[in-house]
């Protein structure tokens, strides 16, 4: 990995991992507050993937730890799924939630930059969330990425919005984690996937307003922890009014600013 510049790096997964439960299963169906971001992702995939034959057809995540991603496509769409991380516990983790939720699947314990020779050019869909942003050279790792997809088939990239003010929150409230990041907006992310030799199919920001800040400390302890706590929790609650607003009025306009995120799809020529 060492050659592709990782911020963040095995280690810093295998503790994040190694403290957190398993991921709750992604639900769309209902009218959960908490499940809103999920159900406006879910309206992009269907768009994307309207005059696309899903059914049995092959889709990966890179970077899977601990993602309950692979269900959700699976039960969702029909893919026969899998996972590749270079975390340990975090594919064990991942193949927990495959065996939770009663879909099967395979996870591989590898290095994406360095992978074994059979899942190049294997997979119709291959996905990544939260993952090209802790990278320096944002296209190289795209055009690592795109060498698992068939040609023809669908790589699809998601960050987090540091470019705006949640950027700027995570800077200010918990700096040594933003520092494992490359704040990008969508034009950056966007000519890197064009550099990268991929189509741009669709890209956009998603979720009018979102404060995903973490306050998990890279290491030791992280200073006036409750205040902070206090004020994340407050601004989250207005959000989560919001999207309880959005739910039946439709989603505000989503920008730089204050969106939760970018995701992009891009046709390997």
């Amino acid at each position: 990995m060492t050659d592709f510049s990782d911020k963040a790096g095995e280690e810093y997964w295998t503790k994040v991992w190694a403290e957190s439960e398993l991921s709750p299963a992604i639900h769309v169906h209902d009218r959960n507050v908490n499940d809103y971001p999920y159900r406006v992702l879910h309206q992009y995939y269907l768009e994307l993937f309207k005059n696309f034959e899903t059914k049995d057809k092959t889709l990966l995540e890179i970077g899977c730890g601990n993602s309950a991603f692979l269900t959700y496509f699976a039960r969702e769409f029909g893919f026969q799924v899998a996972g590749l991380d270079y975390s340990q516990i975090g594919c064990e983790q991942s193949r927990q939630i495959l065996k939770r939720d009663g879909v099967e699947g395979t996870i591989y314990l590898a290095d994406a930059f360095a992978p074994p020779a059979e899942l190049l050019n294997r997979f119709d869909v291959v996905c990544s969330f939260g993952v090209v942003e802790h990278f320096t050279d944002t296209s190289k790792v795209i055009r690592a990425f795109s060498q698992f997809v068939k040609p023809g088939g669908i790589l699809i990239t998601s960050v987090p919005n540091l470019a705006g003010v949640t950027g700027f929150l995570q800077k200010v409230m918990n700096r040594p984690v933003y520092d494992i990041h490359v704040p990008m907006d969508k034009p950056y992310l966007d000519r890197a996937i064009e550099n990268a030799g991929l189509d741009l199919v669709s890209s956009k920001y998603f979720v009018s307003v979102s404060f995903a800040v973490t306050l998990e400390p890279k290491s030791g302890k992280l200073p006036y922890l409750l205040p902070k706590k206090l004020f994340l929790k407050t601004i989250r609650y207005l959000s989560k009014v919001l999207w309880m607003a959005e739910d039946f009025i439709g989603s505000l306009p989503e920008g730089k600013l204050l969106s939760a995120g970018i995701i992009t799809a891009a046709k390997r020529k």
